[in-house]
């Protein structure tokens, strides 16, 4: 199965030029499926999503998504505090946490906005255990594959806050068996099994940039190309490097998914 994650699109702070050739080269990679992880918009403003809404009509493949904490009102009080993500059902999607089943792989779709943080999400114990039962269901079948907004783990130099209930989900989740993470957020790119605290390295987080907004953080424009196969998984990296307005292959890595977690795979 081949996967393409986009995350952190930001329509109203997007570049118009790259909107194009995003959409050429995700065509053209020709995924099973397109997963966006969050953060559609700037500001959460109709206008905003109308353009969000008519780039996803453009895409040539089915798509899934989760909300992003920019996707939720911040200066509309009411709204925020009421309706959250009352804009993003209008014009995203309906379902905040959708769930996708192939031969190959098993999706889940997890919401980790929090309408009374601005920028740090959460996991509910809810949301943990229903992960943790169907990785369990899967056994070695299928490859799990969560998708979320924001990161689970952070490098030591991010300045923002993990989101609350993260550390718990990873421990509970290590129990179970070998997974995948998609996320975005912090406008980055990492691609890396991560050890948790109980010493296994069963979660393999792939962490995307930003597709089209023009808050870099010192990373280019990016998004990824994922294929599963059996129990191997190669991600690659496309970018617009250097400010330019086309998406360009920077090289792959692979990981193969074994009882004691993921561990490197050769890429040819």
């Amino acid at each position: 199965m081949r996967l393409v994650l986009l995350t952190d699109l930001h329509f109203g702070r997007a570049r118009p030029d790259l909107i194009d050739p995003l959409l050429d080269a995700v065509a053209k990679a020709a995924p099973d499926l397109v997963v966006v992880a969050g953060d559609f918009v700037q500001r959460a403003r109709t206008g905003q999503f109308r353009q969000a809404r008519r780039f996803l009509d453009r895409l040539p493949q089915e798509w899934i998504a989760v909300p992003g904490n920019h996707d939720i009102p911040l200066f509309n009080l009411p709204a925020r505090l009421l309706a959250p993500r009352a804009a993003y059902r209008r014009w995203i999607d309906r379902q905040t946490e959708p769930s996708v089943q192939t031969r190959t792989a098993h999706i889940v779709g997890l919401d980790t906005t929090y309408r009374f943080y601005h920028q740090r999400g959460r996991i509910t114990p809810a949301q943990s255990a229903h992960v943790a039962d169907i990785l369990r269901q899967e056994s070695t079948d299928r490859t799990v594959v969560v998708v979320a907004h924001h990161p689970f783990h952070h490098a030591p130099d991010v300045e923002k806050k993990v989101m609350t209930g993260a550390a718990r989900a990873l421990d509970t989740w290590s129990d179970c068996g070998p997974h995948i993470i998609l996320s975005g957020h912090l406008h980055t790119w990492t691609v890396e099994p991560f050890i948790a605290r109980k010493n296994r390295s069963m979660t393999l987080q792939v962490h995307c940039g930003t597709g089209l907004s023009t808050r870099l953080r010192g990373e280019p424009n990016d998004f990824a190309i994922l294929d599963i196969a059996g129990d191997r998984c190669r991600i690659r990296r496309m970018a617009a490097a250097d400010g330019a307005s086309h998406y360009a292959d920077l090289g792959e890595s692979a990981y193969r998914r074994t009882p004691e977690g993921w561990v490197p795979a050769p890429t040819a």
